[in-house]
């Protein structure tokens, strides 16, 4: 009946009937329509599917903030690759990361759902291991994402607190008022989400225009007034500050600064419900946003690279919680002006909890949907605001455990930076399961549902790569900075894992296995 409808409007193109805006929007409804009757699901999320292409696009390219990202953990690859590590080394990152993204992108056309990954493998994976292995993917997709809000929280508290000491140096911030901002701008996030809902989209594309202006507000400066390195220095000069056995390995430890400045890209899938021909305009748009982002921060890492002077003392000696804003009031003389540089990334970085919280929450309460999270019924609870339903309880559940997460700060910022490394791996992780299953069905000629954006006959190659690429970045996700561990300078990413790791597979044994079926049960086979 689907197919039928649309044929009938398609037809009316040449006949001249509707207007091509109500002809859109049309074969839209019946795109989605057909997709969610597929999938076995209910259209609950904004009916009205308000999220346009140039919305979800400004979403992804905020979430994923490759520009700003490289920047704020550029202290990492520095140390661990030098000047023409961290370049490099970010280079291949992009190109292997245009991959993993390209392979996310297929999945999302073929079932565009909020669930995302732990949807993708109940759906693709061998029957025997589709539950257990799509149970463990959305307790780790709801890890990385609720890690991800309070990652977002904490970098824009902490850089507020930094440019505090810079204007005026007599205040010296304690470890709980890092702790309090978080908590404000979790809140904050949250409020917004739940009243400005309707905005949300508009929301997305202004904020997608700050994303590039921002962008300009840190490059020009560094064009136009910071002394130079040497083009030799930049491009080919490679560094070891971290005790590891090789440059080659330094640069491999490296590279989560990159890597982590590529996670977030699933944001869209996340969203999928709620956005406007979904089956092909999230993977437009993720693809967009790997391209669009990878630019510009290639653009912002090699004029960033430029503008140190001193790399021994701006970065491997500096004792700064963000050394690169050193960099900055060095590179333009003026403490003003590094403020000025900064603040961009304060707002960009407050926006990014925003769209996290909306991601996040929309997994968790897809997740809840499919009864693969304790408290089903509270979790999936919709609340109307504004005439529009909400997950409203997935996002006071985000709050809490960002609230939670940001009581790491009283314990010291290395323990509370090691969530960027369990973002990373959690998020990466459950990237390379879903596609390592769509690679098991191509490589035993199982079928697969239409995408109406497909990687054709390249996808298994695609698809192989981008597995062994993912495996790699997620191991590579909780090395430490320096070799010479501490337990001040452990990556603890790696225990926050396991212990998520241990607890889903405890409540899939306790209740899991037994309430949780997969969402592959309510699929339409036609």
């Amino acid at each position: 009946m689907h197919t039928q409808k649309l044929g009938v409007v398609e037809n009316s193109r040449h006949e001249g009937s509707p207007d091509v805006d109500e002809k859109s929007a049309t074969i839209n409804t019946l795109h989605d329509d057909t997709d969610m009757h597929r999938m076995g699901k209910t259209q609950l999320l904004k009916v009205g599917r308000s999220f346009r292409s140039i919305a979800v696009l400004g979403l992804t390219c905020v979430v994923m903030g490759t520009w700003l990202g490289i920047i704020t953990a550029s202290t990492f690859s520095l140390i661990n690759g030098g000047r023409a590590g961290t370049i490099w080394v970010y280079v291949a990152t992009w190109l292997c990361s245009m991959l993993v993204i390209a392979s996310l992108a297929e999945m999302a056309s073929m079932s565009p759902t909020s669930g995302g990954q732990y949807f993708w493998v109940s759906e693709f994976a061998p029957p025997r291991a589709q539950k257990a292995m799509s149970y463990l993917s959305g307790w780790l997709s709801a890890l990385g994402w609720q890690a991800f809000v309070a990652v977002a929280a904490y970098q824009a508290g902490n850089l507020i607190l930094v440019l505090a000491t810079l204007h005026s140096p007599g205040y010296t911030p304690e470890r709980w008022h890092g702790t309090l901002i978080t908590m404000a701008i979790c809140v904050l996030a949250v409020l917004f989400n739940a009243f400005g809902a309707k905005l949300l989209p508009r929301f997305e594309g202004a904020v997608l225009i700050l994303h590039l202006a921002g962008f300009l507000a840190v490059i020009v400066p560094l064009w136009a007034l910071a002394p130079k390195a040497s083009a030799a220095d930049v491009f080919t000069k490679f560094e070891n500050n971290g005790g590891w056995s090789s440059v080659g390995a330094a640069c491999v430890v490296g590279q989560l600064s990159a890597s982590s400045a590529f996670i977030g890209a699933d944001s869209a899938a996340h969203m999928a419900e709620e956005v406007s021909d979904a089956s092909l305009t999230v993977p437009r748009m993720m693809m967009g946003t790997i391209v669009i982002n990878g630019i510009l921060g290639l653009v912002t890492i090699i004029t960033f690279v430029f503008s140190i002077q001193d790399l021994q003392t701006q970065i491997v000696e500096s004792t700064s919680t963000y050394p690169f804003i050193d960099v900055f009031r060095t590179a333009v003389d003026s403490d003003a002006g590094a403020i000025g540089m900064t603040v961009p990334i304060i707002v960009l970085s407050i926006a990014m909890c925003i769209n996290a919280v909306a991601a996040g929450s929309r997994q968790a309460w897809s997740f809840a949907r499919d009864e693969g999270l304790p408290f089903r019924l509270w979790f999936t609870k919709l609340v109307t605001i504004g005439g529009t339903p909400l997950p409203i309880n997935s996002m006071l559940a985000s709050l809490t455990i960002s609230v939670v997460l940001s009581l790491l700060i009283l314990g010291g910022s290395s323990a509370f930076n090691s969530i960027l490394g369990l973002v990373t791996g959690a998020v990466g992780l459950t990237y390379a399961v879903s596609i390592s299953c769509v690679l098991w069905r191509r490589l035993f000629g199982e079928p697969l549902p239409p995408a109406r954006w497909s990687l054709g006959r390249f996808g298994v190659y695609i698809n192989a790569f981008s597995v062994v690429y993912q495996v790699f970045t997620v191991i590579i996700s909780f090395f430490p900075v320096d070799r010479s561990v501490t337990a001040e300078t452990m990556n603890w990413g790696c225990a926050m894992f396991g212990g998520v790791a241990i607890l889903s597979i405890a409540w899939y044994f306790i209740k899991g296995r037994k309430a949780y079926k997969g969402p592959v049960v309510y699929i339409v086979k036609e």
